[in-house]
């Protein structure tokens, strides 16, 4: 009730509170240049590299180990019923307008608010409080910011942990730039500087972390795109449902067209996955293009789950997961190099087997963070119920046109950054934490590992936590980091 009934608990029974802050696109690059100005100065800070694609909802989700949301977003596809839920501008009004959680009956899947909002002590302080941020989204952070530390007041008289979600901090990195994004940053770091000074109480120790990164490139109209266009000029027949998909002689999708984000999902038949992979990736606003596939030729083991990534028509990249040993086979005739991912086997040999820490740390800090683990898991049902069949990374500085608003002003809203594609521009987000010392590097799948006590919080909220992805573990004080050559 936001502090509406004056309360003073005995600072003697808990003396310290743990603060965790999840700030919605809290990207890396904005804390590093905030910390430049002095913010965050000895707190200990993690590159924070996300699933794939790098997107809210599903992020979220899979962060907190929560309820599986039905798709990547609100605008997603659904096998079962065979239909496309919140499509376009429905998908943006959903995002904008959440439903209502207290209703008397339960609402069907599609409308279901997320379920890693139960995690949070804090979300929102108005039922429309989305839709005023994206109206003015620098009010919308402040605004948030004050009303933020009005309940960690309140709560903190009475609990130990207090866990907040901000949305606003995402809406200033696609509506305005990474300038102001870093002024909210500095100024946070103020707020948070006087709320401990206004209660010498208690000891109040923080630790914010973000749902995946925010690239920064201004979108011009041009490439603001609809990836349905490129994909039927690709040859690819345009379907709302496989029923409608299956009358078509010729490989057909049903691509799912979500908000301004920097990659596409599509779902096809199991017969023509390859074909559209294949055809999406010779579109013009595709880098790589992503789907499951088969082993390139004899002399694997049987079982292993192949993943495959096309690039201009051509296949650029194959492996397969061991999940027993939770080791990688690659080929050794694919140009790793072009992918910045520099390789080695041994002489002669058709393919290595690594494992996941010796790649994690190859990869972490180059053009594809971490891009085995999370090009694999893009496939696999964790945070969200429908996986995509293909999913579509976008390069720079395309962008998804997500809905066209009836309001010709409002469709270049949301295009001075944005988030979802494999490269670190969009995916990097940051992990930094009063509370401990952290790995230089790490995923975002791992949070709760490093944190027990925001894992005690919620199951005090009595929130459900689901297992993560398979081999998602790390062995961090192990990892050792390769020298970073050039980056593309």
């Amino acid at each position: 009730m936001m502090n509406s009934i004056p309360a003073e608990g005995d600072a003697s029974l808990n003396p310290v509170v743990r603060v965790y802050l999840g700030m919605d696109g809290l990207s890396h690059s904005a804390v590093v240049r905030a910390r430049e100005r002095g913010a965050f100065a000895e707190w200990n800070l993690s590159r924070f590299i996300p699933m794939f694609p790098a997107t809210s909802d599903a992020s979220w989700t899979r962060i907190m180990h929560t309820g599986r949301f039905a798709g990547l977003e609100y605008g997603h596809y659904d096998p079962v019923e065979d239909k496309v839920y919140n499509k376009a501008i429905g998908g943006l009004l959903v995002h904008l307008v959440p439903p209502l959680e207290e209703l008397p009956f339960t609402l069907p899947t599609y409308a279901q608010a997320p379920a890693y909002y139960s995690a949070f002590d804090y979300h929102a302080s108005a039922y429309l409080d989305a839709l005023w941020s994206y109206d003015r989204p620098v009010y919308g952070y402040y605004r948030g910011l004050d009303n933020l530390f009005v309940a960690l007041a309140g709560r903190s008289q009475v609990q130990e942990t207090f866990s907040a979600y901000l949305l606003e901090t995402d809406v200033v990195g696609h509506l305005r730039s990474e300038d102001d994004v870093v002024e909210a940053l500095v100024s946070l770091n103020d707020r948070i500087e006087t709320f401990k000074r206004n209660h010498p109480e208690r000891t109040y120790v923080f630790t914010l972390f973000g749902d995946h990164g925010m690239d920064g490139v201004k979108k011009p109209p041009d490439t603001v795109v609809d990836f349905r266009d490129q994909l039927e000029a690709a040859g690819v027949a345009i379907a709302d449902s496989f029923e409608e998909a299956d009358k078509v002689d010729g490989p057909a999708a049903v691509p799912i067209l979500h908000t301004r984000v920097t990659y596409v999902a599509i779902h096809a038949r199991p017969r023509w996955v390859a074909e559209v992979a294949r055809r999406a990736s010779t579109c013009e606003a595709a880098d790589l293009v992503f789907a499951r596939g088969e082993a390139p030729g004899p002399g694997y083991p049987e079982g292993l789950v192949w993943t495959t990534a096309w690039r201009e028509g051509q296949i650029a990249a194959s492996f397969g997961y061991e999940a027993a040993t939770d080791s990688y086979w690659l080929p050794s005739d694919m140009d790793w190099e072009a992918l910045d991912l520099p390789v080695s086997f041994a002489p002669g040999a058709s393919h290595g087997v690594f494992s996941d820490e010796a790649l994690f740390a190859l990869s972490a800090e180059r053009t594809y963070p971490d891009f085995f683990f999370r090009a694999r898991t893009a496939f696999e049902p964790i945070s969200v119920q429908f996986p995509a069949d293909i999913v579509v990374s976008y390069r720079h500085p395309f962008m998804s046109v997500g809905y066209q608003a009836p309001i010709a002003t409002a469709n270049a809203v949301g295009t001075a950054g944005s988030h979802g594609a494999m490269d670190r521009l969009g995916s990097v987000g940051a992990l930094i934490s009063e509370e401990r010392e952290l790995p230089a590097t790490m995923r975002s799948d791992n949070l709760l590992e490093f944190f027990p006590r925001l894992v005690e919080h919620m199951q005090r909220r009595e929130v459900e936590l689901l297992p993560g992805a398979e081999g998602a573990a790390l062995d961090y004080g192990a990892l050792r980091f390769r020298e970073l050559g050039p980056r593309r």
